[in-house]
Protein backbone atom coordinates (compact mmCIF):
# COMPACT_ATOMS: atom_id res chain seq x y z
CA UNK A 1 0.00 0.00 0.00
CA UNK A 2 2.96 2.38 0.66
CA UNK A 3 3.58 2.47 -3.08
CA UNK A 4 -0.02 3.07 -4.14
CA UNK A 5 0.21 5.82 -1.58
CA UNK A 6 2.97 7.56 -2.73
CA UNK A 7 2.05 7.03 -6.45
CA UNK A 8 -1.41 8.90 -5.60
CA UNK A 9 0.73 11.92 -3.68
CA UNK A 10 2.78 12.79 -6.48
CA UNK A 11 -0.33 11.90 -8.64
CA UNK A 12 -2.10 14.87 -6.41
CA UNK A 13 0.52 17.00 -5.71
CA UNK A 14 2.09 17.83 -9.17
CA UNK A 15 -0.75 19.86 -10.34
CA UNK A 16 -1.89 20.86 -6.93
CA UNK A 17 1.40 22.70 -7.44
CA UNK A 18 1.00 23.29 -10.64
CA UNK A 19 -2.47 25.26 -9.82
CA UNK A 20 -0.94 27.06 -7.00
CA UNK A 21 1.57 28.97 -9.83
CA UNK A 22 -1.74 29.40 -12.25
CA UNK A 23 -4.06 30.87 -9.20
CA UNK A 24 -1.43 32.94 -7.35
CA UNK A 25 -0.40 34.38 -11.14
CA UNK A 26 -4.39 35.15 -11.66
CA UNK A 27 -4.75 36.75 -7.94
CA UNK A 28 -1.32 38.73 -8.55
CA UNK A 29 -1.15 40.00 -11.85
CA UNK A 30 -3.01 43.35 -10.92
CA UNK A 31 -0.70 44.05 -8.23
CA UNK A 32 1.80 42.74 -10.15
CA UNK A 33 1.34 45.64 -12.90
CA UNK A 34 1.08 48.28 -9.69
CA UNK A 35 4.49 46.97 -8.60
CA UNK A 36 6.15 47.52 -11.79
CA UNK A 37 4.87 50.97 -12.60
CA UNK A 38 6.14 51.94 -9.12
CA UNK A 39 9.49 50.88 -10.37
CA UNK A 40 9.39 52.46 -13.49
CA UNK A 41 7.59 55.11 -13.25
CA UNK A 42 7.94 56.41 -9.11
CA UNK A 43 11.75 55.26 -9.10
CA UNK A 44 10.86 52.65 -6.15
CA UNK A 45 13.86 50.47 -5.81
CA UNK A 46 13.72 47.07 -6.91
CA UNK A 47 14.41 45.35 -3.14
CA UNK A 48 11.40 47.48 -1.68
CA UNK A 49 9.09 46.27 -4.80
CA UNK A 50 9.64 42.84 -4.34
CA UNK A 51 9.52 43.30 -0.53
CA UNK A 52 6.05 44.62 -0.94
CA UNK A 53 5.55 41.55 -3.43
CA UNK A 54 6.17 39.24 -0.83
CA UNK A 55 4.07 41.03 1.64
CA UNK A 56 0.63 40.76 -0.25
CA UNK A 57 1.44 37.15 -0.92
CA UNK A 58 0.06 35.27 2.69
CA UNK A 59 -2.84 36.88 1.72
CA UNK A 60 -3.48 35.36 -1.47
CA UNK A 61 -2.18 32.04 -0.41
CA UNK A 62 -4.90 31.74 1.92
CA UNK A 63 -7.36 31.08 -0.50
CA UNK A 64 -5.03 29.89 -3.22
CA UNK A 65 -3.45 27.11 -1.40
CA UNK A 66 -7.08 24.92 -0.97
CA UNK A 67 -8.12 25.96 -4.11
CA UNK A 68 -4.84 24.56 -6.05
CA UNK A 69 -5.59 21.18 -3.65
CA UNK A 70 -8.98 20.79 -4.67
CA UNK A 71 -7.70 21.30 -8.74
CA UNK A 72 -4.84 18.86 -7.29
CA UNK A 73 -7.04 16.21 -6.10
CA UNK A 74 -10.29 16.18 -8.75
CA UNK A 75 -7.49 16.49 -11.91
CA UNK A 76 -5.34 13.62 -10.89
CA UNK A 77 -8.38 11.22 -9.97
CA UNK A 78 -10.28 11.97 -13.00
CA UNK A 79 -7.01 11.30 -15.23
CA UNK A 80 -7.09 8.02 -13.11
CA UNK A 81 -10.90 6.79 -13.75
CA UNK A 82 -10.31 7.81 -17.48
CA UNK A 83 -7.35 5.90 -17.59
CA UNK A 84 -9.05 2.66 -15.84
CA UNK A 85 -6.25 2.71 -12.66
CA UNK A 86 -8.92 3.53 -10.50
CA UNK A 87 -10.77 0.37 -11.28
CA UNK A 88 -7.76 -1.35 -11.64
CA UNK A 89 -7.07 -0.48 -7.50
CA UNK A 90 -10.44 -1.36 -6.59
CA UNK A 91 -10.61 -5.51 -8.25
CA UNK A 92 -7.49 -5.76 -6.67
CA UNK A 93 -9.18 -4.58 -3.49
CA UNK A 94 -8.73 -1.60 -2.62
CA UNK A 95 -11.13 0.18 -1.09
CA UNK A 96 -11.92 3.59 -1.56
CA UNK A 97 -11.62 4.67 2.43
CA UNK A 98 -7.51 3.35 1.55
CA UNK A 99 -7.68 5.79 -2.06
CA UNK A 100 -8.63 8.69 0.88
CA UNK A 101 -5.67 8.38 2.79
CA UNK A 102 -2.86 10.24 0.51
CA UNK A 103 -5.66 12.68 -0.06
CA UNK A 104 -6.32 13.21 3.54
CA UNK A 105 -2.73 13.58 4.04
CA UNK A 106 -2.07 16.22 2.07
CA UNK A 107 -5.75 17.70 3.30
CA UNK A 108 -4.40 17.59 7.01
CA UNK A 109 -0.75 19.31 5.81
CA UNK A 110 -2.85 22.13 3.42
CA UNK A 111 -4.66 23.09 6.62
CA UNK A 112 -1.80 23.50 8.51
CA UNK A 113 -0.50 25.52 6.05
CA UNK A 114 -3.38 27.67 5.75
CA UNK A 115 -4.10 27.96 9.27
CA UNK A 116 -0.10 28.95 9.69
CA UNK A 117 -1.02 31.79 7.07
CA UNK A 118 -4.17 33.10 8.60
CA UNK A 119 -2.97 33.51 11.79
CA UNK A 120 0.25 34.15 11.64
CA UNK A 121 1.58 34.89 7.95
CA UNK A 122 -1.09 37.48 6.93
CA UNK A 123 -0.81 39.73 9.74
CA UNK A 124 3.13 40.03 9.51
CA UNK A 125 2.51 40.59 5.37
CA UNK A 126 -0.43 43.50 6.09
CA UNK A 127 2.15 44.86 8.84
CA UNK A 128 4.97 44.75 7.30
CA UNK A 129 3.80 45.92 4.00
CA UNK A 130 2.35 49.40 5.72
CA UNK A 131 5.50 49.97 7.63
CA UNK A 132 7.42 49.59 4.59
CA UNK A 133 5.01 52.04 2.06
CA UNK A 134 5.47 54.58 5.22
CA UNK A 135 8.99 53.76 5.02
CA UNK A 136 9.11 55.00 1.44
CA UNK A 137 7.38 57.67 1.85
CA UNK A 138 9.51 58.99 4.22
CA UNK A 139 12.87 58.51 2.17
CA UNK A 140 10.78 59.99 -0.54
CA UNK A 141 12.44 62.78 -2.41
CA UNK A 142 9.90 64.28 -4.68
CA UNK A 143 6.54 63.56 -5.63
CA UNK A 144 4.81 61.69 -8.22
CA UNK A 145 1.73 63.87 -10.12
CA UNK A 146 0.32 62.88 -13.39
CA UNK A 147 -1.64 65.46 -15.33
CA UNK A 148 -4.99 65.81 -15.79
CA UNK A 149 -5.47 63.47 -12.38
CA UNK A 150 -6.50 64.24 -9.06
CA UNK A 151 -3.69 62.85 -7.31
CA UNK A 152 -4.43 62.17 -3.52
CA UNK A 153 -0.73 62.96 -1.80
CA UNK A 154 -1.85 62.19 1.86
CA UNK A 155 -5.18 61.39 3.15
CA UNK A 156 -5.93 65.20 2.89
CA UNK A 157 -4.18 66.66 0.32
CA UNK A 158 -5.28 66.11 -3.30
CA UNK A 159 -3.21 67.74 -6.09
CA UNK A 160 -4.24 68.65 -9.88
CA UNK A 161 -2.02 69.79 -12.93
CA UNK A 162 -3.24 70.71 -16.12
CA UNK A 163 -0.20 70.27 -17.80
CA UNK A 164 3.39 68.99 -17.16
CA UNK A 165 6.96 69.16 -18.47
CA UNK A 166 10.20 69.50 -17.92
CA UNK A 167 10.66 65.92 -16.83
CA UNK A 168 8.04 66.24 -14.91
CA UNK A 169 9.62 69.20 -12.73
CA UNK A 170 7.10 72.35 -13.96
CA UNK A 171 3.49 72.27 -14.00
CA UNK A 172 0.54 74.75 -15.55
CA UNK A 173 -2.67 75.19 -14.39
CA UNK A 174 -2.07 73.85 -10.37
CA UNK A 175 -4.81 73.03 -7.68
CA UNK A 176 -4.57 72.28 -4.44
CA UNK A 177 -6.72 71.35 -1.88
CA UNK A 178 -5.51 71.01 1.37
CA UNK A 179 -7.53 69.60 4.46
CA UNK A 180 -4.70 68.26 6.85
CA UNK A 181 -5.46 71.96 8.88
CA UNK A 182 -7.61 71.55 12.26
CA UNK A 183 -9.08 74.44 11.54
CA UNK A 184 -9.49 75.60 7.99
CA UNK A 185 -9.39 74.46 4.40
CA UNK A 186 -7.00 75.54 2.12
CA UNK A 187 -7.50 75.52 -2.06
CA UNK A 188 -4.97 77.43 -3.45
CA UNK A 189 -4.84 77.96 -7.71
CA UNK A 190 -2.21 79.04 -9.39
CA UNK A 191 -0.83 79.29 -13.63
CA UNK A 192 2.16 77.71 -13.23
CA UNK A 193 4.90 76.16 -10.53
CA UNK A 194 7.49 73.28 -10.24
CA UNK A 195 9.15 71.17 -7.70
CA UNK A 196 12.48 71.58 -5.45
CA UNK A 197 13.08 68.45 -3.97
CA UNK A 198 15.65 68.80 -0.18
CA UNK A 199 16.12 64.94 0.36
CA UNK A 200 18.32 66.52 3.23
CA UNK A 201 15.13 67.64 5.19
CA UNK A 202 12.79 64.72 3.69
CA UNK A 203 10.49 67.34 2.10
CA UNK A 204 9.33 68.94 -1.06
CA UNK A 205 8.93 72.69 -1.58
CA UNK A 206 6.05 73.53 -4.84
CA UNK A 207 7.26 76.91 -5.62
CA UNK A 208 3.64 78.32 -7.07
CA UNK A 209 3.59 81.87 -9.19
CA UNK A 210 0.49 83.84 -9.87
CA UNK A 211 -1.93 81.93 -8.00
CA UNK A 212 -4.80 82.93 -5.57
CA UNK A 213 -5.38 81.15 -1.71
CA UNK A 214 -8.90 80.28 -0.91
CA UNK A 215 -9.44 79.57 2.72
CA UNK A 216 -12.81 78.63 4.86
CA UNK A 217 -13.12 78.16 8.30
CA UNK A 218 -14.24 74.87 9.51
CA UNK A 219 -17.30 76.04 11.14
CA UNK A 220 -18.15 78.47 8.01
CA UNK A 221 -17.60 81.29 9.89
CA UNK A 222 -14.75 83.07 8.44
CA UNK A 223 -13.66 82.77 4.31
CA UNK A 224 -10.95 84.39 2.92
CA UNK A 225 -8.47 84.96 -0.21
CA UNK A 226 -5.13 85.77 -1.02
CA UNK A 227 -4.12 86.95 -4.29
CA UNK A 228 0.26 86.37 -4.75
CA UNK A 229 2.66 86.32 -7.16
CA UNK A 230 4.84 83.57 -6.27
CA UNK A 231 3.99 81.04 -2.71
CA UNK A 232 6.33 78.04 -1.46
CA UNK A 233 3.65 75.32 -0.49
CA UNK A 234 5.95 72.92 1.45
CA UNK A 235 5.29 68.83 1.73
CA UNK A 236 7.20 67.49 4.23
CA UNK A 237 7.38 63.53 4.36
CA UNK A 238 8.05 63.29 7.53
CA UNK A 239 5.80 64.97 9.38
CA UNK A 240 3.35 63.73 6.85
CA UNK A 241 3.85 60.25 8.28
CA UNK A 242 4.06 61.10 12.03
CA UNK A 243 0.44 62.24 11.17
CA UNK A 244 -0.58 58.94 10.29
CA UNK A 245 1.54 56.60 12.68
CA UNK A 246 0.08 59.16 15.42
CA UNK A 247 -4.00 58.98 13.93
CA UNK A 248 -3.21 54.84 13.47
CA UNK A 249 -2.36 54.27 10.48
CA UNK A 250 -0.45 51.42 11.19
CA UNK A 251 -3.39 49.44 12.70
CA UNK A 252 -4.53 46.88 10.86
CA UNK A 253 -8.12 45.97 9.80
CA UNK A 254 -10.07 42.80 11.10
CA UNK A 255 -8.82 40.29 8.34
CA UNK A 256 -5.20 41.38 8.63
CA UNK A 257 -5.35 40.60 12.50
CA UNK A 258 -4.00 38.22 14.35
CA UNK A 259 -6.29 35.67 16.29
CA UNK A 260 -4.81 37.40 19.92
CA UNK A 261 -5.03 40.80 18.52
CA UNK A 262 -8.68 40.35 17.45
CA UNK A 263 -9.48 38.62 20.81
CA UNK A 264 -8.22 41.80 22.04
CA UNK A 265 -10.36 44.21 20.24
CA UNK A 266 -13.36 42.41 20.69
CA UNK A 267 -12.77 42.51 24.35
CA UNK A 268 -12.02 46.07 24.06
CA UNK A 269 -15.18 46.94 22.17
CA UNK A 270 -17.16 44.81 24.78
CA UNK A 271 -15.62 46.69 27.37
CA UNK A 272 -17.24 49.86 26.03
CA UNK A 273 -20.65 48.57 25.25
CA UNK A 274 -19.76 48.62 21.23
CA UNK A 275 -21.28 46.25 18.20
CA UNK A 276 -18.52 42.88 18.18
CA UNK A 277 -20.16 41.14 15.25
CA UNK A 278 -18.32 41.94 12.74
CA UNK A 279 -15.12 41.09 14.55
CA UNK A 280 -16.68 37.75 15.91
CA UNK A 281 -17.68 37.14 12.21
CA UNK A 282 -13.91 37.63 11.44
CA UNK A 283 -12.67 35.77 14.12
CA UNK A 284 -15.02 32.29 12.96
CA UNK A 285 -13.93 32.51 9.49
CA UNK A 286 -10.10 32.42 10.39
CA UNK A 287 -10.63 29.17 12.09
CA UNK A 288 -13.22 28.30 9.38
CA UNK A 289 -10.99 28.97 6.04
CA UNK A 290 -8.01 26.15 6.94
CA UNK A 291 -10.54 23.48 7.24
CA UNK A 292 -11.74 24.49 4.10
CA UNK A 293 -8.62 22.55 2.57
CA UNK A 294 -10.03 18.91 4.70
CA UNK A 295 -13.64 19.77 3.48
CA UNK A 296 -12.30 19.52 -0.38
CA UNK A 297 -10.39 16.26 0.36
CA UNK A 298 -14.22 15.50 1.29
CA UNK A 299 -15.66 16.34 -1.27
CA UNK A 300 -12.89 16.12 -4.23
CA UNK A 301 -12.26 12.42 -3.28
CA UNK A 302 -16.23 10.73 -4.30
CA UNK A 303 -16.21 13.66 -7.32
CA UNK A 304 -12.98 12.43 -8.68
CA UNK A 305 -13.01 8.91 -9.12
CA UNK A 306 -16.56 9.12 -10.25
CA UNK A 307 -16.48 6.96 -13.97
CA UNK A 308 -15.86 9.54 -16.94
CA UNK A 309 -14.86 9.59 -20.23
CA UNK A 310 -13.36 13.43 -20.25
CA UNK A 311 -10.68 13.56 -17.79
CA UNK A 312 -9.21 15.77 -16.44
CA UNK A 313 -11.14 18.76 -18.45
CA UNK A 314 -14.03 17.34 -16.34
CA UNK A 315 -11.49 17.22 -12.95
CA UNK A 316 -10.92 21.12 -14.10
CA UNK A 317 -14.72 22.27 -14.33
CA UNK A 318 -15.99 20.47 -11.43
CA UNK A 319 -12.98 22.48 -9.37
CA UNK A 320 -13.86 25.63 -10.88
CA UNK A 321 -17.79 25.16 -10.35
CA UNK A 322 -16.87 23.59 -6.39
CA UNK A 323 -14.90 26.73 -5.57
CA UNK A 324 -16.97 29.49 -6.99
CA UNK A 325 -20.03 27.84 -5.30
CA UNK A 326 -18.00 28.00 -1.69
CA UNK A 327 -16.97 31.30 -2.67
CA UNK A 328 -20.27 32.38 -3.06
CA UNK A 329 -21.26 31.18 0.63
CA UNK A 330 -18.30 32.33 1.59
CA UNK A 331 -19.27 36.11 0.41
CA UNK A 332 -23.21 35.36 1.32
CA UNK A 333 -22.44 34.02 4.75
CA UNK A 334 -19.95 37.16 5.89
CA UNK A 335 -22.39 39.77 4.54
CA UNK A 336 -25.60 37.94 7.04
CA UNK A 337 -23.75 37.13 9.81
CA UNK A 338 -22.32 41.20 9.61
CA UNK A 339 -25.42 42.94 9.38
CA UNK A 340 -27.35 40.45 12.21
CA UNK A 341 -29.35 38.15 9.82
CA UNK A 342 -27.83 34.93 11.36
CA UNK A 343 -25.18 34.51 13.99
CA UNK A 344 -21.56 35.11 13.51
CA UNK A 345 -20.82 31.77 13.93
CA UNK A 346 -23.52 29.70 11.13
CA UNK A 347 -22.36 32.67 8.97
CA UNK A 348 -18.68 31.78 9.58
CA UNK A 349 -19.08 27.77 9.48
CA UNK A 350 -21.84 27.72 6.99
CA UNK A 351 -19.86 27.31 3.53
CA UNK A 352 -18.03 24.32 5.66
CA UNK A 353 -21.58 22.48 7.00
CA UNK A 354 -23.07 22.70 3.47
CA UNK A 355 -19.80 21.17 1.74
CA UNK A 356 -18.83 18.56 4.75
CA UNK A 357 -23.16 17.82 4.37
CA UNK A 358 -22.57 17.09 0.60
CA UNK A 359 -19.12 15.05 1.11
CA UNK A 360 -20.15 12.76 2.99
CA UNK A 361 -23.21 12.45 0.53
CA UNK A 362 -21.10 11.90 -1.94
CA UNK A 363 -18.88 9.80 -0.40
CA UNK A 364 -21.70 7.42 0.71
CA UNK A 365 -22.66 7.05 -2.71
CA UNK A 366 -19.27 6.48 -4.23
CA UNK A 367 -18.52 3.90 -1.49
CA UNK A 368 -22.01 2.16 -2.65
CA UNK A 369 -20.45 2.41 -6.35
CA UNK A 370 -24.01 4.56 -6.50
CA UNK A 371 -23.85 6.94 -10.37
CA UNK A 372 -24.77 10.60 -8.61
CA UNK A 373 -27.79 11.64 -11.02
CA UNK A 374 -26.48 15.56 -11.33
CA UNK A 375 -22.92 14.15 -12.41
CA UNK A 376 -23.81 12.19 -15.00
CA UNK A 377 -25.66 14.72 -16.52
CA UNK A 378 -22.54 17.31 -16.65
CA UNK A 379 -20.73 14.24 -18.23
CA UNK A 380 -22.95 13.80 -20.88
CA UNK A 381 -23.64 17.55 -21.37
CA UNK A 382 -19.25 17.94 -21.83
CA UNK A 383 -19.23 15.18 -23.89
CA UNK A 384 -21.24 16.28 -26.46
CA UNK A 385 -19.85 19.93 -26.46
CA UNK A 386 -16.06 18.69 -27.18
CA UNK A 387 -18.25 16.82 -30.07
CA UNK A 388 -19.62 19.77 -31.31
CA UNK A 389 -16.24 22.03 -30.80
CA UNK A 390 -14.48 18.75 -32.68
CA UNK A 391 -17.23 18.97 -35.50
CA UNK A 392 -16.88 23.01 -36.02
CA UNK A 393 -12.80 22.75 -35.91
CA UNK A 394 -13.07 20.10 -38.77
CA UNK A 395 -15.58 21.91 -40.90
CA UNK A 396 -13.65 25.13 -40.58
Amino acid sequence: MSIIHRYLLKEVLIPSLLGTGVFIFVFMVSKLFRITDMVLAQGVPVVYALKLFLCLTPAFLVFVIPMAFLLGVLVALARLSVDHEILALKTSGVSLYRLSIPVAFLGVVTCLLTAFLVFYGVPWGSKTFRETLIGLAEKATTVTIQEQTFNRIFGGLVIYVDKISGQGKSFQGIMIHDERDAEATHTITAKKGHFIPEPTNQRVILCLFDGTIHSKDHKGAAYRTIDFDGYQFIISMREEMDKVRNRGGMRLMEKEMSIKDLREKITRLRAKGENVRPQLVELHFKFAIPLAALIFALVGVPLGIQRTDSGTSWGFILSLAIILLYYILFCLGKDLATYGVVSPLLGGWAPNIVFGVLGIYLFRKAAQESPVGLLVWGQQRLHRAKKHWKRFFREM
